[in-house]
């Protein structure tokens, strides 16, 4: 029972690998399927593509013979249309050109189909056929001198012996020989115009590298095929190149329908690293960004720059590489001293291997900072303003955007605030226009003339009772002191 359970176990696994692996194996593959098996000369006839487990563009190629497309879009499939050649057989290639998986990976599946082309047998010939073995010619009208055999009866002739190889004229079609066809597959050369491959041709050979500058987006791959019979297709990448690696193909196609791939790998070179940009500057007391950048030159490295303020502690510099991978490091732009200073950038390009060094540039900037000058009290004094004035500058022209946006909202509030104030002023002058109005109106309804003698009668009341006063006041002071006693 152990070694039952043990065997099925082994089993159960031969059987989950076999899926896997098969799975895995076929998981993308082309296949062609022609409509005929066997046409004519020049017929025509159809072949659909069908594409399992990929999605992409395919390239089709026929040998002996001609396509409508020589290229398609299978989703998962597709067809054309072939014309047939004269003779021979009509060999069909397809080649996966850009295709990916279900899974999102690249893969380069391939099929191929053939044809045979079927030249009609013509109707056999009667002009040779006689009855009775007898000659084309009759009897009286033979040369007289002449020794070929005839039925004509003459004695003065003799009949050669019929050669046993040869076979007898039966008078019937025999069929054609069939002729082998080349199953040669092979280039006779490959070249690069202006490149050379490595390793050097050899036509049992079918993967070759090439290695170009960046300024080279394409290349002119020729060859010719060894069997005049068999074609040759050019495939995959070779113009509008991308830095690194690119695939071409050369499918060659013999004359049976076999094919042999070749394979070149173009790896065009990234650019030379340079320094793209640099921008060197320093803010001056007002706050101004004042620009030092020398102008670049090409395998130049050493730049001297302007003479810099005593003031100035640091410069800003932006530094950008044309490539993207590559690292930058600044070197003294900042706690700059009296005299002579250097700042250096470095700009490093990593190695894709260790076997190669990185790729370094190294530039220096050169600059002479000012001594301060001895300052007086009245100097600091100005400095003093002068910074104030800088630093309400340099605060004005960093804030500049909300110091607008305040001001116009101080503007609205301030005009919306008049406004209401206007109102309420305007109510209140309404009333007091009303008010004189109606004091007016009340002055001009009052008697306009005084009667003169309720005036009079009135004066002489306040007169006469004005001289009453008045001569009491006189009597109290006429009047004799009380005398005292005399002893």
């Amino acid at each position: 029972m152990k070694i039952q359970s043990k065997f099925k176990i082994i089993i159960l696994f031969v059987i989950l690998f076999l899926i896997f692996f098969t799975s895995k194996v076929f998981a993308a593959s082309i296949s062609v399927g022609p409509s005929k098996s066997s046409v004519a000369p020049g017929e025509s006839f159809s072949v659909s593509i069908n594409a399992s487990g990929a999605t992409g563009k395919v390239s089709i190629s026929v040998s002996n013979g001609s396509v409508s497309k020589s290229s398609l879009w299978l989703e998962p499939s597709g067809s054309v249309t072939v014309t047939a050649g004269s003779s021979g057989t009509v060999s069909i290639s397809v080649s996966a050109v850009d295709m990916s998986d279900d899974a999102g990976n690249e893969v380069s599946p391939y099929g191929s189909a053939t044809v045979n082309i079927v030249v009609p047998t013509p109707p056999p010939s009667n002009s040779g056929g006689n009855s009775g073995g007898g000659s084309s010619n009759s009897g009286g009208s033979s040369s007289s001198g002449s020794s070929s055999s005839s039925s004509n009866g003459n004695s003065g002739t003799t009949t050669p012996k019929p050669n046993n190889n040869t076979k007898p004229n039966t008078g019937t079609d025999t069929k054609p020989v069939e002729v082998k066809k080349s199953t040669d597959a092979k280039l006779k050369s490959l070249t690069i115009e202006g490149f050379e491959l490595y390793p050097e041709f050899d036509a049992n050979v079918n993967e070759y590298n090439v290695k170009v500058s960046n300024d080279i987006t394409a290349v002119n791959i020729t060859s010719e095929v060894n069997d005049s019979k068999a074609t040759a297709t050019l495939e995959g990448v070779f113009e509008n190149l991308e830095v690194g690696e690119n695939i071409a193909n050369v499918l060659v196609t013999a004359e049976d329908g076999s094919t042999n791939r070749y394979v070149i790998k173009i790896n065009r070179e990234r650019e030379n690293l340079k320094l793209q940009t640099l921008k060197i500057s320093y803010i001056d007391e007002t706050g101004n960004v004042i620009e030092i950048t020398p102008e670049l030159q090409e395998d130049v490295f050493n730049y001297t720059l302007e003479d810099i303020p005593y003031y100035v502690n640091k410069l800003e510099l932006e530094v950008l590489s044309n490539l993207e991978e590559a690292k930058i490091e600044i070197i003294g732009d900042k706690d700059l001293y009296e005299g002579e200073n250097e700042i250096t950038v470095t700009i490093t390009m990593p190695s894709e291997s260790e076997e190669v060094e990185d790729e370094v540039l190294k530039y220096a900037f050169n600059f002479n900072k000012e001594k301060a000058p001895k300052i007086t009290l009245i100097g600091k004094i100005g400095k003093w303003f002068k910074g104030i004035t800088g630093t309400i500058g340099t605060w004005f022209n960093n804030n500049k955007y909300q110091i607008v946006m305040g001001a116009l909202m101080l503007c609205s509030a301030t005009l919306g605030g008049l406004s209401v104030y206007l109102v309420f002023a305007y109510k209140k002058y309404k009333l007091l226009v009303q008010k004189v109005a109606e004091i007016t109106k009340m002055n001009a309804e009052a008697p306009s003339v005084i009667q003169t003698e309720t005036v009079l009668e009135g004066l002489d009341k306040k007169v006469e009772v004005n001289q009453e006063q008045v001569e009491n006041e006189i009597e109290e002071t006429q009047a004799p002191k009380s005398k005292g006693r005399h002893f």
